[in-house]
């Protein structure tokens, strides 16, 4: 049985999309006189969205270096995010997708964040939750599993790259963004289609299993697999 086989037996087309919920909390925050960070746009192939129309200004910032051709900003700068050559409140708005797992030093990276916003600006961030199987598979296993378990998937070995998980909890979530002078907002867990266990039908089967129990009630919310949240600078 094919991927999209496995995938389509079990869920509906519009729950393959892992992102949605963070496209739509992006366009409920914007408007016509927005300015956006992506931090650690990349290039700009693992996550669409359509900003450039709609706001001021979409900005990315990331180490890897094609971002200054990313298709989806207005201006990308190669840059450490914890040190972005912008000016301070700058930004009414950023979110940063599957950025948080890599961040060496929270502290450093969030003030950085901080500053960048202007008072009342949000911080949207979609990150995996250490306590999921996905995450703690990962942090027991070295680097090179990683690459090779994503060439697996269709991804290369330039977009797989080293985690930490020092931000990938609730508590160390709320503790970090409050030390760096932001509010929360919401923070809500994630359990979606399986698309990490496409690669065989019985794992997929597992991981459709644990998506029904942790789905099942609210109790089991911190197993989930990805954690969206908004905070909002004071």
């Amino acid at each position: 049985m094919s991927r999209d086989d496995l995938k389509s037996r079990w869920y509906r087309p519009e729950q393959y999309d892992t992102d949605g919920p963070m496209r739509k909390l992006i366009s409920e925050k914007v408007s016509s006189d927005s300015r956006v960070l992506d931090a650690g746009a990349g290039a700009g192939e693992m996550f669409s969205y359509d900003l450039k129309s709609r706001v001021r200004e979409v900005v990315g910032a990331d180490l890897d270096p094609r971002v200054e051709s990313n298709p989806q900003l207005h201006r990308g700068i190669v840059t450490d995010l914890a040190s972005i050559p912008v000016v301070d409140d700058y930004f009414d708005m950023i979110f940063s997708r599957y950025v948080f797992e890599h961040v060496q030093r929270p502290s450093a990276f969030l003030k950085e964040m901080n500053r960048l916003l202007r008072p009342g600006g949000s911080l949207i961030f979609l990150t995996p939750n250490k306590w999921h199987y996905v995450a703690l598979a990962a942090r027991l296993t070295p680097h090179r599993m990683h690459e090779r378990f994503n060439r697996m998937r269709g991804r290369g070995d330039e977009d797989t790259f080293s985690t930490v998980y020092r931000l990938n909890s609730a508590s160390d979530l709320r503790r970090e963004l409050r030390m760096s002078g932001f509010v929360e907002e919401r923070m809500t867990f994630l359990e979606c289609c399986p698309n990490y266990l496409t690669f065989a039908q019985i794992p997929f089967l597992c991981g459709v299993a644990y998506e029904r129990f942790v789905n099942s009630s609210e109790l089991f919310a911190q197993l989930r697999v990805n954690i969206l949240g908004c905070s909002v600078k004071k």
